[in-house]
């Protein structure tokens, strides 16, 4: 096909055909249960579905496609009606899936959509040869680990290269990356190396997530430096000549489910047995169409002040008219004269003027509400279009559990609900990868192993239920396991261990604050990193997504029953209701909805109940705050301090209410929330800002925050697990990635950079309170970073340890001249000096 028909057809082709690879994966899944729990047309459909997809693939010329998805009509084609498919059959072919998912992300990305490894594919599928899938697609496994050794030194040097903040064509490097990665996934397939191979998938799909930059890019990179250090045990090219080779084989990497680029998605949906006709719309354009929409709404308010305005004017005329009328009565008794006439005439046009602008501003206000109904009725169909159903997001999940509980030898029977919800699309993306971390927590960490089950008196067979529920203007998404449930004492052993919090202040943490732990940054209960665990990567992530769109996180657990995660999340980022209070001097605005009353209390109504302070409320005692100090202000007085009546406002959702004390209310507003800047985005009581009609910006709360901070074995453990950012810096790949795995399982939260320039980059950017940096360095040197930092007003208190391979007496006195707070050789950082430091520089408060 003529390559600009191609691209101008593409989007649509590539939206139609993730939606036929999500049913057809989904289908194959089903074919597993025995013919009497299937859907009964369950066969049928998946063959349409696949027919489909090969005549779509063979239109445009897609042979790589056309070829894979024909092999898999074939295997259906043989299929028999009342038994289940073969295990071997299933995986065969979700892998095929998989492969031309990644030839679609090359096509979104202006590539040719080839798929890699067909031959293997297609052998593994029934169709081809196993000779000729060895002789194409890679060399066997003798010839493996010298081909696997140029590539992987290749992919080091490309991530090296793709951490640092400036890069030129930092598209070329990645797919250059990918396509190395991929390179060496078709050997390793060809050679079955299947630990190999996998793990090459997962560098190149962290690979194409490091594309878009910015703080994706560096947990992009974190995963891949892991899959690279995983791939060098795997090939036996482990840089430790002490270490002995394990017969145990090397954990296979999940690969980490990428980010998707924008793409076009399905605008239509089959209504009352009629089909609509339906046209396919790009997510940009919507996302660009809301925000003007968002701003035609809130442009809505400023125009109902302007008609305000000529309200009051109107108001100012009338006034002075009759001023003007009672000066003119006065001349008239005095014989006025020309001077009395000049006023009257005066007068009727400042009549004829009043008139005039009252009408103005009726035509103004019938305009306004002309423009506010019209306005409602396209941001409603404008959210109808943005609205998905959330088995985009769920179902996906059933490839992730197949993939994860294989590889861990579990059994697990995953169960969906509330497939039919439908969420904003932007919520639908930014949950994908949480709710990969909650799932894959959850049969790591939460699911037991059958024998375990069986000697506990449970099924072999694990189950792992995710679902989505409406919850009035919010949803809730829940992953629940009937595991062995979360264990507090472990959860407490492994803080102090960890360095978190030192054992006294552990003895004091309830049940529902150690649970809470799990999700603070660094925070793994595994002893050992692993490729689905141990880096303390996940649960932090989930929490931080939360609070970026407005929800939060939280743990439920019953001690050998399960463990449950609930994600609350409004259900729509669109403009939102917003309730205007002051405290001080400072304007915010609290999401309406969660606002329940705004009451006056009097000095009677407040009492102290255990030490903390309580208000009356319809027979009940609420918890009494202040809003400024809930979220960092300065304390004011009160004013039942002063004997006066106190404002307050109600906060509540579900079962949860709290009282807090205000100022007063300024009004209620519709909202455009704008998510803050990255240096805002870890404070857990702000949601985003808001520019109100007058051109004020104010702070939008998290409400769900604002409840959460205000229960007492919360507010009690606030500060005491926080724990000091390091950042690590070393032109080589491997020592940084061991630096920051050994830190980050000690419990320190790490960024990295390769060389000085690039960390005193990210000092100006991230706040970091200790710097571990090696010697010798491009750019600028370990030395030289010490120096500028120490020349520096605002680093010269940040600690900074060098570690180097140099060892004499003389290179250590000129570290330490050039103010290093601390100086190792490479070799103690094994031997547990690096940890003893750190925590000398850095004591950790409890």
């Amino acid at each position: 096909m003529d390559p600009q028909l191609l691209r101008s057809i593409w989007p649509v082709f590539a939206a139609e055909t993730r939606e036929q690879i999500q049913a057809i994966g989904s289908k194959v899944l089903g074919l597993e249960q025995p013919a009497t729990a299937r859907e009964p047309d369950l066969l049928p459909s998946l063959k349409r579905v696949v027919h489909s997809l090969k005549g779509s693939a063979a239109s445009l010329g897609l042979d790589d496609i056309e070829r894979i998805v024909h092999a898999i009509e074939d295997g259906l084609s043989h299929v028999n009606v009342e038994e289940p498919i073969s295990r071997t059959a299933v995986e065969a072919m979700l892998r095929g899936l998989s492969a031309i998912e990644n030839a679609l992300n090359r096509g979104d990305a202006g590539e040719q959509p080839v798929v890699d490894g067909v031959q293997a594919l297609l052998q593994a599928l029934g169709h081809g040869d196993a000779a000729t899938a060895a002789s194409d697609d890679g060399p066997d496994s003798g010839a493996l680990g010298s081909e696997g050794l140029k590539i992987l030194s290749a992919l080091e040097a490309a991530l090296g290269r793709l951490v640092s903040p400036k890069v030129e064509d930092r598209a070329g490097a990645v797919r250059a990356a990918v396509e190395r990665a991929h390179a060496l996934r078709q050997s390793a397939e060809a050679a079955q190396a299947e630990q190999v191979a996998s793990l090459a998938e997962a560098a190149a799909l962290g690979f194409t997530r490091m594309e878009e930059g910015g703080d994706a890019a560096g947990q992009a990179a974190s995963e891949v430096a892991g899959a690279l250090v995983d791939l060098r045990v795997a090939l036996g090219l482990s840089e430790d000549p002490g270490e002995a080779p394990s017969s145990a084989p090397a954990p296979m990497a999940t690969p980490v489910v990428p980010k998707p680029a924008a793409r076009a998605t399905a605008a239509s949906e089959a209504r009352g047995g009629a089909v609509d006709r339906a046209v396919r719309v790009s997510v940009k354009t919507l996302d660009s169409l809301a925000l003007q929409v968002e701003h035609l709404v809130a442009g809505r308010a400023q125009q109902g002040r302007r008609t305000e305005g000529y309200r009051a004017l109107t108001d100012q005329a009338h006034e002075v008219l009759l001023h003007l009328e009672r000066v003119a009565s006065q001349l008239a008794l005095s014989g006025g004269g020309t001077a009395l006439e000049q006023l009257r005439t005066g007068v009727n046009l400042m009549r004829q003027m009043q008139k005039r602008l009252l009408e103005q501003a009726k035509e103004a206000h019938r305009d306004g509400e002309q423009h506010a109904l019209v306005a409602q009725v396209v941001r409603d169909d404008l959210r109808d279009l943005r609205m998905v159903p959330a088995s985009q997001v769920l179902e996906p999940l059933r490839r992730t559990v197949r993939e994860t509980a294989s590889r861990l030898g579990k059994e697990v029977v995953l169960e969906l609900g509330g497939t039919d919800v439908r969420l904003d699309r932007r919520i639908v993306d930014a949950l994908k990868d949480p709710l990969v971390h909650l799932v894959r927590n959850a049969i790591d960490h939460g699911l037991e192993m059958p024998a375990a089950r069986r000697a506990a008196g449970k099924p072999d067979s694990g189950r792992l239920t995710v679902r989505v529920e409406a919850r009035g203007t919010r949803i809730g998404v829940i992953v629940e396991d009937d595991g062995a449930g979360l264990d507090p004492v472990r959860v407490r052993a492994t803080a102090v261990r960890r360095g978190l919090m030192n054992q006294e202040a552990a003895d004091k943490l309830t049940d529902a604050q150690a649970a809470r732990l799990i999700f603070q940054p660094g925070f793994s209960t595994r002893d050992e990193v692993t490729s689905t665990s141990g880096r303390g990567v996940g649960l932090d992530v989930v929490l931080a997504t939360a609070q970026r769109l407005q929800g939060s996180a939280d743990v439920e657990y019953t001690p050998g029953k399960g463990t449950r995660f609930i994600v609350d999340l409004p259900l729509t980022l669109a403009a939102a209701l917003g309730l205007l209070v002051r405290t001080g001097n400072t304007i915010t605005a609290i999401p309406s909805d969660t606002v329940k009353r705004v009451l006056r209390l009097d000095r009677d109504d407040i009492g102290t109940v255990a030490g903390r302070v309580v208000a009356r409320l319809d027979g009940e005692q609420l918890t009494f705050l202040t809003l400024s100090e809930a979220i960092g202000l300065p304390r004011l007085e009160l004013a039942l301090e002063s004997g006066r009546r106190q404002t307050a406002v109600l906060l509540a959702l579900g079962d949860e209410r709290v009282l807090y004390a205000i100022d007063e209310v300024v009004g209620q507003q519709e909202l455009v929330v704008r998510a803050l800047g990255k240096h805002l985005q870890g404070v857990p009581h702000l949601a985003g800002a808001a520019v109100l009609d007058d051109g004020r910006v104010v702070p939008v709360l998290n409400a769900l925050e604002l409840l959460r901070a205000a229960k007492p074995d919360m507010r009690s453990a606030v500060g005491e697990t926080k724990m000091p950012r390091i950042l690590v810096c070393d032109d080589s790949l491997t020592t940084r990635f061991a630096m920051k795995s050994l830190l980050e399982i000690a419990g320190y939260p790490v960024v990295t950079a390769a060389d000085g320039e690039e960390a005193w980059s990210v000092l100006d950017r991230v706040h970091c309170q200790l710097v571990v940096s090696d010697w010798q360095m491009p750019r600028l040197d370990g030395v030289g970073l010490a120096r500028r930092m120490k020349r520096h007003p605002m680093f010269r208190r940040t600690p900074i340890i060098l570690v180097t391979s140099l060892d004499s007496q003389e290179d250590r006195m000129e570290g330490l001249e050039a103010g290093a707070d601390g100086y190792l050789v490479k070799r103690e950082v094994e031997r547990g000096k690096l940890l003893d430091l750190v925590r000398q520089l850095l004591p950790t408060s409890g």
